[in-house]
């Protein structure tokens, strides 16, 4: 993977900018510094917002990958796709945490593109809520969103040919590679990736409600209609057994009690999701 995998992006302006780095300890934060650097150079957020967008970090090697809740991704050299979706908004607050449920549809439709534009055969793919891709049971891909006013900081971590992984996540994680049996051009499916999550993204901003992908995001969801464990710091739920009944318009996943049949919104950083039996 090099830069000029990405020149069409730059040339048909679906992104304005083009960060590549060969080694990086994280796109995500060194988006953050650029844009901190920007408004301070500029005098505040709103000479900074002028700037052109969306905008590509994406890095060859990524060495301090991070994900949701602070946990570390392991990413071997020139291997996985690390990159940041830097976008310029105006969304309203409650909708920012939709973006990353756009971002884990266009991962999972990008790479369903690539496997059928490539003839690579691959296990369905699933999404996790809010941030996770699943192949055949195991984590493919993270997501972390993050806001740095005006702009959304969108991190996305496939692994894709990793050929395998450390003791302590090899019953959880897997790879195009693994599951295809086949080497993937990262820049290719980098910039499908991008292609999608630019589209979705300009859609949001017209309708303020995901409404335009709650039927493609919910056939992908890995817990429809099938028993789920909700885990909180701060919140007690109700002793009982909840089925995952998939997202609303918002993004929030609707849980349903079987006893009292009452649904529940689970929100973006209330809780974990997990399934009945194990990591999905």
């Amino acid at each position: 993977m090099n830069k000029n995998d990405f020149q069409e992006l730059l040339d048909n302006r679906t992104i304005s900018e083009l960060y590549y780095f060969d080694e990086i300890g994280s796109t995500n934060d060194e988006a953050k510094k650029l844009i901190r650097n920007k408004m301070y150079e500029s005098d505040g957020a709103s000479a900074a917002c002028s700037e052109a967008s969306p905008m590509l970090f994406i890095a060859d090697t990524q060495v301090s990958g991070r994900g949701r809740m602070g946990r570390s991704w392991s990413s071997p050299p020139s291997t996985n796709i690390s990159m940041s979706l830097v976008h310029k908004t105006e969304l309203p607050g409650e909708c920012i945490p939709g973006v990353t449920i756009l971002a884990a549809l266009a991962v999972t439709e990008a790479i369903k593109t690539y496997s059928e534009r490539y003839g690579v055969a691959l296990p369905d793919i699933y999404i996790k809520w809010p941030n996770d891709v699943i192949i055949n049971n195991k984590k493919l891909c993270g997501i972390l969103t993050e806001l740095e006013y005006p702009y959304i900081i969108c991190g996305i971590g496939i692994n894709v040919n990793a050929s395998s992984f450390p003791k302590e996540i090899q019953d959880k994680a897997t790879s195009l590679a693994i599951e295809g049996r086949a080497i993937i051009d990262r820049g290719i499916l980098a910039a499908l990736v991008t292609e999608a999550l630019t589209k979705l993204i300009s859609t949001y901003e017209e309708t303020l409600n995901l409404g335009f992908i709650i039927d493609r995001y919910n056939s992908l969801l890995i817990s429809k209609d099938k028993e789920v464990i909700l885990t909180s710091e701060n919140i007690d739920f109700p002793d009982g057994h909840y089925i995952s009944r998939g997202i609303d318009m918002s993004g929030a996943l609707i849980v349903e009690e079987l006893s009292s049949r009452k649904t529940i919104p689970v929100r973006f950083g209330e809780v974990s999701v997990r399934g009945l039996y194990g990591y999905t």
